[in-house]
């Protein structure tokens, strides 16, 4: 799958739409879920623990072609969707 679609780079907002369509479906997130948002802190509200920020980890990795450091990971910015879409776009377009 090409992650820049026609446009030639990944946006945060395409980006972070396929992060909050991917977390809602592997961790059960309900659209009701008044809680959840993109905003929200993923592990400090429940939503994603250990186990499931491997799984996380891989799926961008696959679905966005990008590579996260430490310095990525350990960031406030990568607690919440947004955040971690700001990372990714970034990522791809260094990486582009």
């Amino acid at each position: 799958m090409n992650p820049a679609g026609d446009s030639g780079g990944l946006t945060e907002q395409v980006a972070a739409e396929r992060l909050e369509r991917f977390i809602r479906e592997t961790f059960k997130v309900g659209e009701r879920d008044s809680r959840f948002s993109r905003a929200v802190e993923l592990f400090e509200g429940g939503y994603v623990d250990s186990v499931g920020m491997v799984e996380l980890l891989g799926f961008v990795e696959e679905e966005f072609g990008v590579t996260l450091s430490d310095e990525d990971l350990l960031s406030d910015e990568f607690t919440t969707i947004d955040g971690m879409a700001g990372i990714i776009s970034r990522r791809a377009a260094v990486s582009a």
